[in-house]
């Protein structure tokens, strides 16, 4: 009997072990659909956080079919950890409209104007602002061109209780190590942080829009690797005190996306770790250009 339980007990844990690795990479790819049709509703929405919200919790029915379980999954969420799911708008960054808001469009928010970035006509677009002295076509305040303000990127951090009690004290006793403040305090309740990230081509002009109140979608600025360009003496500089300031973008002349390689839409599988990059080109490896998505659980 000694013999048998020294034996069966490591071979039921690596069992169970095996099990709950299984169900996450299930659940990786389920929330990697999830954020590909809630990247979809916010390219036709101008981006809106609200209406993005919506589409997730509602596509958080794949993994939660019955009825009502959703709203107990998050509830319960929301009671351990204050935050039941967290959304981070990458592109466009506010910058973006700084340097590309087209101040002839009016944004569907009411009260205050809220700036746009015109979705049509990118290559003329672009041309303009490499005629007015931009190097590569990229704003001095973003560093992004027209075809990158028109990306839409989002980041989920998705928190998951693991199926076995086992699984979440090892999250708790790993928690001192996560870097990030929010992975940290997800680890000490006994939960996994998901992170995946999608990017995909806007198919309405981008509004900026407000985080939302509760903080399930708020907006961050991407840090660059490459330094915004220098611009030559006389170049034409839109001011970058307001986004409802003229800028080159104002431009609807010529026909289509073309030209300069707009983004493409992309759902990539490959992962890394750690800290979300920016880059030169949003969503892509600064070595190869290969557009990326983050993984798992990067601590």
């Amino acid at each position: 009997m000694m013999g048998f339980l020294a034996t069966a007990i490591p071979v039921i844990w690596l069992g169970l072990g095996g099990v709950e690795l299984a169900y996450w990479m299930q659940l990786r790819q389920a929330l990697s659909l999830i954020l590909l049709d809630t990247a979809r509703v916010g390219t036709t929405r101008q981006a809106e956080p609200a209406a993005m919200a919506r589409a997730f919790e509602q596509g958080l029915h794949r993994l939660h079919p019955a009825p009502g379980e959703v709203s107990r999954v998050l509830a319960r969420r929301h009671q351990d950890l204050g935050l039941p799911w967290h959304i981070v708008v990458q592109l466009p960054d506010r910058k973006a409209f700084v340097d590309h808001a087209d101040p002839t469009l009016q944004g569907p928010a009411k009260g205050d104007r809220q700036p746009l970035i015109r979705n049509d006509h990118q290559a003329a677009q672009h041309a303009r602002r490499q005629a007015q002295g931009w190097p590569q076509g990229r704003g001095p305040l973003s560093g992004l061109t027209i075809h990158e303000a028109n990306t839409l990127r989002i980041a989920l951090r998705w928190p998951h209780k693991p199926l076995f009690p086992g699984a979440a004290i090892l999250m708790k006793t790993l928690a001192p190590l996560a870097r990030d403040p929010r992975n940290r305090q997800w680890m000490a309740a006994g939960y996994l942080p998901f992170r995946r990230t999608v990017t995909v081509a806007m198919q309405s002009d981008p509004a900026d829009w407000p985080d939302l109140p509760d903080g399930r979608i708020t907006h961050e600025a991407q840090p660059l690797r490459n330094p915004a360009p220098s611009y030559p003496a006389g170049a034409d500089i839109p001011p970058q005190t307001s986004a409802d300031s003229p800028s080159p973008g104002s431009s609807t002349a010529g026909n289509g996306h073309g030209g300069a390689n707009p983004p493409p839409n992309v759902f990539d599988e490959q992962g890394r770790s750690g800290s979300d990059g920016g880059g030169s080109a949003p969503g892509a490896d600064p070595e190869t250009g290969t557009p990326i998505n983050e993984d798992l659980c990067g601590l």
